[in-house]
């Protein structure tokens, strides 16, 4: 196995990843959105969004997996990362002298193709990669590079935009990398207990001081262990991310969510206006009425509650773990 050199500017490298606060942070849904068009548009196993730093490649966004995180050296990004504007086509794997013998080709996820696209922040340095894998052998045109470059431009384009100023942000900006390390469910791709509780704090702080509300909408899978007991472990990790993601992609810029559990999510959402959070349930309603869990013929209505709490006023001013309580009494 060959393993991936260092850039010559891995110092600056670094510095710019740590000053756009990815690694270790909540997956987003405008990368999301990327991703699993990238998925679907070249009809691979997997696409992700990649952070090389340091040992690591830290997922971002992830569709197809159940991992947060490899090893950089045994990593095919940690290769594409070298290229700056061209991606890395690895049409088969096994024919290839650099990575026949790597982890995740001899071990899962048994890569066999492997397309990454280098991906640049707004002064040109490149952290990362969007790549495509699969587990079997594929070809890849002049014309699914350039439309991989195209998306790998979608990526940049989201990276470039001034981060908004909220509550979620300057609490992301205000812990080091081990902290949010503490504060994250990696395979969800959000907050895990501590970090919802840590952040709810803020918010309170936040809304009591601007005389503003802060509402939660917690969404539980109450059929999770029908659901487990009939699917298995894995394929229930796959849809309690698809689930954190169908909550994400109907928030506002600005709110957060939290995991405590596989099968229990709470979003944390400041200043709506009690009809615009009565919307939201309606569609978070709306969407999960129309799933359904299917895995080899069998096939499994998803039976999901919503609960929500709206806090003003005095309420406010009680601790986040107090709130947090409260909330799971709803049932």
């Amino acid at each position: 196995m060959q393993k991936p050199v260092l850039p010559i500017n891995e110092d600056e490298r670094s510095r710019a990843i740590q000053k756009l606060g990815m690694i270790y942070s909540p997956s987003e849904a405008r990368f999301d959105r990327i991703t699993r068009l990238a998925c679907r548009h070249f009809d691979t196993d997997s696409a992700l969004l990649t952070i090389v730093y340091k040992e690591t490649q830290w997922f971002k966004s992830l569709q197809g997996l159940s991992v947060c995180s490899t090893d950089r050296e045994i990593s095919f990004c940690g290769h594409a990362i070298l290229n700056e504007d061209e991606p890395l086509v690895v049409e088969n794997a096994l024919q290839d002298s650099r990575f026949v013998d790597n982890p995740l080709v001899m071990e899962g996820p048994k890569i066999r193709f492997y397309a990454g696209q280098p991906v640049k922040d707004s002064f040109g340095v490149v952290i990362g990669t969007l790549c495509l894998i699969d587990s079997v052998p594929r070809s890849f045109s002049k014309e699914d590079r350039q439309d991989l470059r195209d998306f790998g431009r979608l990526v940049e384009a989201e990276i470039a935009q001034p981060m908004e100023d909220s509550v979620l942000s300057r609490f992301v900006f205000s812990l080091t990398e081990n902290q949010r390390s503490l504060l994250i469910d990696p395979i969800i791709g959000s907050w895990n207990r501590r970090g919802l509780e840590a952040l709810l704090q803020l918010e309170l702080q936040h809304a009591s001081r601007k005389n503003e509300n802060v509402s939660l909408i917690w969404v539980k899978l109450s059929s999770f262990d029908l659901l487990l007991n009939r699917f298995g472990h894995e394929r229930i990790v796959d849809f309690s991310k698809f689930t954190a993601s169908i909550i994400r992609d109907n928030l506002p810029k600005g709110a957060g969510i939290g995991s405590l559990g596989a099968d229990s999510f709470v979003a944390v959402c400041s200043g709506m206006p009690a009809d615009l959070v009565s919307r939201l349930i309606e569609q978070l309603k709306l969407q999960f009425s129309q799933l359904t869990l299917e895995t080899h013929g069998v096939k499994a209505l998803v039976d999901v509650e919503i609960h929500y709490l709206t806090l003003s006023g005095q309420d406010l001013k009680g601790t986040a773990v107090q709130v947090v309580d409260k909330l799971l009494t709803l049932v």
